[in-house]
């Protein structure tokens, strides 16, 4: 059975290191360093500003109103936004139709332009640089559409100095 080995961190005159446990007993740190109470604040999920157009409604099952919802990490010179939309729309789409408004409060400082797939057949969710989310059905055949009231997920996130 083998014995285990100890370990100490020397300085260049052979005397033991302890781990220090306060920024205080750290000499010639760099000054830009971050500690904890300088570190992004994330906020609670807000919903402020949403809006629904063209028959989009919040997939909300139990009543918290919360599947549509965005939140921003506070970085001080910039911020990080998530959004997170769970949605419905009450009619049939072939082609694309705008669903939800998100609000000027959280608009990314350039084009954010991005379509993401559903995981639906043809299906895409379009953020449009006016804030605007839209969805779409790519046609193969004649048949297809996005059939009403089915739920469409997406989640977003990007860097913006609002």
């Amino acid at each position: 059975m083998a014995t285990a080995t100890k370990a100490y961190l020397q300085d260049k005159d052979g005397k033991n290191l302890l781990l220090a446990t306060d920024w205080s007993a750290i000499q010639n740190k760099p000054k830009n360093l971050a500690t904890t109470d300088q570190l992004g604040k994330l906020s609670d999920w807000k919903r402020d500003g949403i809006q629904y157009e063209n028959g989009a409604y919040d997939w909300d099952h139990v009543n918290n109103g919360f599947n549509c919802a965005y939140r921003v990490a506070d970085f001080g010179s910039f911020k990080l936004v998530e959004v997170r939309l769970v949605f419905g729309v009450n009619k049939d789409i072939v082609q694309e139709v705008e669903c939800i408004k998100l609000p000027a409060a959280i608009k990314p400082d350039g084009d954010e332009e991005i379509v993401q797939s559903t995981g639906i057949r043809g299906v895409m969710v379009h953020f449009k640089p006016d804030m605007t989310v839209g969805v779409y059905c790519q046609q193969f055949s004649n048949a297809d559409k996005y059939t009403a009231n089915g739920m469409i997920a997406v989640q977003h996130l990007y860097l913006t100095t609002l």
